[in-house]
């Protein structure tokens, strides 16, 4: 039975041999071709803290520069065929009552979790860091982007020592990102020095000083080379931090670009507190937006020249961007904190069309804009995109970001996009989840329309498998189609909105995710690509027209999901048998021969 075992063990529910992973990626990017209209793109939802690690270097959140992240991407990019991956946001994290949600990043900045320590610390240190997490598992903020965190210490050890060929890089980063470093390392100082991060609370000077209205340009002046001179290195300290974080930033991106993966960022709607502490003139006095967000003043020049200074980072960051929220630089509701009043103002695409100079300032007059994802999902009370049954002129032709999870006849899927509302199939990006979406379940609703779109019986989606492959299945014919990571690897839970609250935004990629994939698969979990081409197949009639490549299509399913129909597995059983039997007749015929050999002999 062993012999038998390993014997068959290859032929079936393995992972791609080197000899077939050509074929396999060819099939997946022409079958989406096919569905798609050609020039398909599939990006990745990512935090970068819930990349994998390597249990010796755990250090408790995951970083996108690492040799295990890129090894990650590199399975990404084979067996689902990602050409982009979209971070989360990528700013400083703040604990919240236990948890740190990933919106309440900064604006500008970058978060510590970026930096990857492993490249730049000596090994004693980094092990400090790697020892001290007591969370294998899951992410573990507090052991790394906590200012008493044992990485923060290993950093401010790193700084108080630079080498010198480190010291020169720093010393030029500076230089070149004076305008964004200043006043937010100053900010830093001054939450030292007035012992809280709300300049509401600091003294009079501190707080105005840089409202023009208030305090002279000399007076600034004269303050900041009093904080200078009492704390100097705290401002370069975060300099440095900044400098390291962009820096694994820029590797990282540079690495993906080599494997044909663009990289794309999430831009947070809102602004940090230091930049409304810096440029007061930018904003509505005590007012906010959705979120308790500070509300832009979109009527001063000041307000333009913050906006395009985010951007501007942000298109040298990246190669293409996510606006979060982007429906809040159309129509902004503004509340009056000290009121409640609230005002609502449509500005059309007055906003985008700065958004899209500044980026083209970066990119050159040639970048394709619709490398830019706009999140337009509001309730029409909040943002209408439509005009009766016909979009509004500043939403057709920018690329609207949508999942299905609210999938009826009505809305929420490609047929319903391109065939009834008349949506070109490169104008939007869809998906099945991302990271706000609740766990998949089935509903009345969402298997008619899945049984409708993908001519299958609305019996066979009523098990949680079958309705999750559906799920996956549709979004498949979109030019631009998302996929969630958990989902993707088949992760069971929720990203956000656990029952304990200490769960959100924590869960990681396991260390043996190629394995845990493909186990998943087997238990009707994950994200089998092959298996939702081959339902697209059958429901659009290409697997007729399409025959060659239609057969590749269920060959590699049942490879991933460890099946193979009983007229496969008969003749591989039958030759394996006669192999053992040939194997046991020559064997005797051996045995026979040398025992009569042994009898001459005597």
């Amino acid at each position: 039975m062993n012999i038998k075992s390993n014997i068959l063990s290859p032929a079936f529910g393995r992972k791609l041999t080197t000899s077939e992973e050509k074929e396999y990626a060819e099939t997946l990017k022409n079958g989406r071709n096919k569905l798609s209209g050609g020039n398909s793109n599939t990006s990745l939802i990512m935090p970068s803290s819930s990349l994998p690690q390597l249990s010796s270097n755990n250090t408790g959140v995951g970083n996108i520069a690492t040799e295990e992240s890129q090894k990650f991407f590199d399975f990404a990019k084979k067996y689902w065929g990602i050409n982009e991956v979209q971070l989360l946001p990528v700013g400083q994290y703040h604990s919240s009552y236990g948890e740190y949600p990933i919106y309440s990043g900064t604006s500008m900045d970058l978060g510590n979790h970026l930096i990857d320590v492993k490249s730049i610390l000596p090994k004693e240190e980094f092990d400090k860091i790697v020892n001290n997490n007591n969370l294998k598992d899951r992410v573990n903020f507090s052991n790394v982007v906590d200012f008493s965190s044992v990485q923060e210490k290993a950093i401010k050890n790193l700084y108080e020592s630079i080498p010198e060929e480190l010291k020169k890089e720093f010393e030029t980063y500076k230089t070149e990102n004076s305008k964004l470093l200043e006043s937010k390392g100053i900010f830093r100082a001054l939450t030292e020095i007035n012992n809280t991060a709300d300049f509401n609370y600091w003294n009079d000077l501190d707080k105005n000083l840089f409202n023009e209205d208030i305090i002279s340009v000399e007076q600034r002046e004269k303050r900041i080379k009093e904080v200078y001179a009492q704390k100097s290195k705290t401002i370069d300290f975060y300099k440095f931090k900044q400098f390291l974080a962009e820096k694994s930033l820029k590797k990282a991106k540079a690495d993906l670009n080599a494997k044909g993966i663009k990289l794309s960022g999430d831009v947070p709607c809102s602004m940090s507190f230091d930049e409304v502490w810096s440029h007061p003139k930018a904003f509505v006095k005590d007012a906010t937006i959705g979120w308790d967000l500070p509300a832009l003043n979109y009527e001063s020049p000041e307000a333009e020249k913050l906006i395009r200074e985010k951007f501007n980072i942000y298109a040298k960051r990246f190669d293409g961007l996510r606006v979060d929220a982007a429906w809040s630089y159309i129509s902004p509701v503004v509340k009056n904190n000290k009121t409640g009043e609230t005002t609502h103002k449509n500005y059309c695409d007055k906003i985008f069309k700065i958004i899209e100079d500044e980026i083209k300032k970066v990119k050159g007059n040639d970048f394709d804009l619709k490398n830019i994802k706009y999140e337009f999902a509001a309730g029409p009370e909040v943002f209408n995109i439509f005009d009766g049954n016909t979009l509004k002129p500043y939403v057709k032709d920018r690329v609207k970001i949508y999942t299905s999870d609210y999938i009826s006849n009505d809305w929420g899927s490609v047929d319903n996009f391109v065939n009834t509302r008349g949506w070109s199939k490169d104008s939007f990006m869809l998906g099945m989840t991302n990271h706000d979406s609740d766990i998949i379940k089935p509903s009345e609703t969402q298997i008619e329309t899945l049984s409708s779109i993908l001519k299958i019986p609305k019996e066979k989606l009523q098990t949680s498998s079958e309705f999750l492959k559906a799920k996956f299945a549709e979004p498949m014919s979109a030019k631009n189609m998302m996929l969630f990571f958990m989902n993707t690897l088949g992760m069971e839970g929720r990203y956000k909105d656990n029952p304990d609250k200490t769960l959100n935004y924590t869960a990681k990629v396991p260390e043996n995710y190629e394995d845990f994939y493909h186990n998943a698969l087997k238990n009707g979990k994950g994200f089998n690509p092959m298996d939702a081409l081959e339902k697209q197949f059958v429901a659009q009639g290409l697997n007729k027209t399409e025959p060659k490549l239609y057969r590749k299509i269920v060959k590699y399913r049942d490879i991933l999901e460890d099946k193979t129909s009983e007229t496969q597995k008969i003749p591989y059983l039958k030759y394996c048998t006669i192999a053992l039997g040939i194997g046991a007749l020559l064997y005797g015929i051996y045995r026979l021969s040398y025992q009569h050999r042994q009898k001459q002999n005597t």
